[in-house]
């Protein structure tokens, strides 16, 4: 019985470790069942985010969810699956950010993509996508997972990731819909394609923030356009479409009909004040047979051949003039422009504050230096700017003699300038002593030496007391007389003179002298202004003193003439007005007052503030001089009719035709002519007498017109 037991023990132990060894292994290959089929369903129920853990029949899923949703999804998904027993939820939540930020920035070659993205999948396209359009550089992942994204937002981040594929160095950002994009495009296609891609729809409902989009970059910023008299070719860079545009219609107005082949590319870069520059300098090729523009880097240059003296010396006029604004950011550069024909053969030495400016033409480089180093010499602690050019043409003389003498007089001025055109000298300026001033004037009262011929001498003792300066008008012609500080204010006073006297004839009485008064500019100004408006008016302006006389059309016009200018008046400057009311001339007839109505107007035309019916200033002695015309002719009556050109449209130009009628009856009333006597019209634009399709057509349409109507 003992051998029989212990026969038996060892076979009931084996067969209780392999049935212990089956249990276990068909346990087991039930949980793997379970859990492959729960990951299945899973997947299949678009929970790819979520994974099973398996014990028993006992599911446990795990991961991070992106949604509360699909959290609660993947549990009823693993609950659905045959043989499980129970699901215990043991997943995460992707955090929510309330500022849902995603940027992404390119460097070199390198990206940067950074911010929230709302599951892994969505964390693998955008960095597929920005792999698709940027395959050739180095891409760095740093984002985190967060719900809360916009809706769209792959498909914003993919129209970003386009963009920033276009940039060379730039950053593209979306803080919910918003997208914000700042760079420099890589090339002239890709910034057109930026701009076409900007300028439509943002897909996935996404609104543009802050968009600029920089043309590519170019280190070396150039451009230039050449003009070899017959065709223009326009290479280099260009700021923007708007810009490159500007310079093609200042070139087509400066060389009209000539053919331009433009090569220019689209760059950022350019210096400040390019487009400004660009423009005022295809403007000075209206002036060159031939020639050559460039700005490089935030120099202009200009070189080229004038196609006269003429247009040579207002193309540096006008370069000089642009050097003296000191433009911001382009300034000027090498200046290298030849006449057509030098003839006559000039020169000129201006001397102003601490230094000296010698421009015009010399024979030889030998001659030349010899200049320079006279001035040298002659003015040791100023500065000598140098624009003298080698030049043939000088006249038969001792150009270089007339040159040391001419900067031998300047050195006795303290401002002013000499100059020669052929034999011709003229000096002006003022003199640095009443010494200097007696010794030149008695040396330009002898011959001049190397046959020059003293055509101009305007050189002032200084300051003079008193200041006097008057300005007195007789029939068809305006004398100023006295003294003017410089030639720049005899420019201003005849350029403020010029709309107020119509076609009159300027003469010119005057001298350079220091001492003018404060505002002297201003109140010059006013003085004509009121003479205007006076038949033989005068003013006299003495230091701070202004006398005015003159025959104003009736009390109304002396009223407001005295009232204008007291309230015009600087400050510090007194009145003394004496003027007197009359109209003159014998009555007359029909005939005789249409035809004197008719050469007034002939002669100006009454001038309005824009697109209104404010009188400007300038007229008011034009209508006085109807208004006295109309008196003479007591039984008259006179149609006041008043005309646009088209622009507008015809109610607006009836409107203010009208408005404009009625203006002028006012002042005419104003000025003593009975209101019943005047007849205002406005015709509006139905009776053009030139083509409004230029502006000068139009100008002349902007009429006033005077008939007689009755008798």
């Amino acid at each position: 019985m003992s051998a029989l037991r212990l026969s038996l023990v060892p076979g009931l132990v084996l067969v209780t470790l392999l049935t212990v060894w089956a249990l276990v292994s068909t346990v087991g290959e039930v949980q793997t069942d379970i859990g492959a089929r729960v990951d299945n369903q899973l997947a299949l129920d678009g929970q790819p985010w979520a994974s099973a853990k398996i014990r028993g029949r006992t599911v446990t899923v795990m991961g991070t969810s992106p949604t509360l949703l699909a959290q609660r999804l993947a549990v009823e998904s693993a609950g659905r699956v045959w043989g499980v027993g129970r699901v215990i939820d043991g997943s995460g939540v992707i955090p929510f950010q309330p500022s849902y930020t995603w940027s992404a920035s390119r460097d070199g070659d390198h990206v940067r993509i950074l911010g929230f993205v709302p599951s892994e999948e969505a964390r693998l396209a955008v960095m597929a996508a920005a792999s698709r359009e940027m395959p050739d550089l180095t891409i760095e992942n740093n984002l985190a997972l967060a719900r809360g994204q916009p809706v769209g937002f792959l498909v914003l981040t993919d129209f970003a990731l386009k963009r920033l594929a276009e940039l060379a160095k730039g950053h593209v950002a979306l803080t919910g819909a918003s997208l914000t994009i700042d760079g420099t495009a890589i090339d002239e296609t890709r910034f057109a394609s930026a701009a076409r891609a900007i300028s439509s729809t943002v897909p996935g409902g996404g609104q543009l923030r802050n968009v600029r989009v920089l043309p590519p970059l170019s280190k070396a910023f150039t451009w230039t356009v050449t003009y070899d008299g017959k065709s223009i070719e326009q290479t280099g860079y260009v700021p923007s479409v708007a810009v490159r545009r500007d310079i093609a219609d200042a070139l087509a107005v400066a060389l009209p009909g000539v053919p331009m082949v433009d090569a220019t590319q689209l760059a950022s870069g350019g210096p400040e004040g390019f487009s400004f520059a660009a423009v005022f300098a295809a403007y000075q090729l209206a002036r060159l047979s031939s020639g050559t523009l460039s700005i490089d880097g935030s120099l202009l240059s200009i070189e080229g051949k004038a196609k006269t003296v003429a247009d040579y010396e207002m193309a540096l006029a006008e370069v000089e003039a642009r050097r003296s604004r000191r433009a911001i950011g382009v300034g000027i550069g090498s200046i290298d422009l030849l006449p057509a024909r030098v003839d006559p053969y000039v020169w000129r030495a201006d001397r102003a504050g601490d230094s000296i400016v010698l421009t015009g033409y010399v024979p030889s480089v030998e001659a030349h230096d010899e200049i320079l180093g006279t001035a040298a010499r002659l003015f040791p602690d100023l500065s000598v700017t140098d624009h003298v050019r080698v030049a043939d043409g000088d006249p038969k003389m001792d150009w270089i003699g007339a040159l040391k003498y001419a900067l031998e007089q300047l050195a006795s001025l303290s401002k002013g300038s000499v100059s020669l055109t052929g034999r011709q000298y003229d000096i002006v300026g003022e003199a640095v002593s009443t010494t200097a001033y007696s010794s030149l004037t008695e040396a330009l009262k002898k011959t001049l030496p190397a046959s020059m011929e003293l055509r101009r001498s305007a050189v002032s003792p200084g300051a003079v007391s008193p200041f006097v300066f008057a300005a007195a008008r007789a029939p068809e012609t305006l004398m100023l007389s006295g003294y003017v500080p410089t030639d720049e204010v005899v420019q201003k006073i005849i350029a403020s003179a010029r709309p107020k006297f119509g076609p009159d004839r300027i003469e010119l009485r005057l001298l350079l002298a220091g001492g003018a008064p404060d505002d002297f500019v201003d109140v010059v100004d006013v003085g004509l202004q009121a003479i205007s408006r006076l038949q033989g008016g005068r003013f006299d302006l003495v230091d701070n003193k202004l006398s005015l006389s003159g025959i104003a059309v009736s009390e109304g016009a002396r009223g407001d003439i005295e009232s204008t200018v007291k309230a015009t008046l600087p400050e510090g400057f007194d009145l003394a007005p004496s003027l007197m009311v009359a109209v003159g001339g014998d009555p007359l007839s029909g005939p005789e007052c249409q035809a004197a109505l008719r050469a007034e107007s002939d002669r100006e035309k009454v001038q309005f503030d824009g697109a209104t019916a404010r009188i400007l200033p300038s007229s008011f002695g034009l209508l006085d001089r109807i208004a006295a015309v109309i008196q003479r002719c007591p039984i008259a009556t006179v149609e006041i009719g008043a005309h646009t050109d088209s622009s507008g449209g015809t109610r607006k130009n009836q409107a203010l035709s009208v408005e404009r009628a009625n203006a002028v009856v006012n002042h005419l009333v104003a000025d003593g002519v009975r209101r019943e006597r005047l007849n205002p019209v406005g015709y509006g634009g139905s009776r053009p007498i030139a083509s409004n399709s230029k502006a000068s057509g139009r100008a002349q349409n902007r009429r006033i017109e005077f008939g007689i109507v009755g008798q």
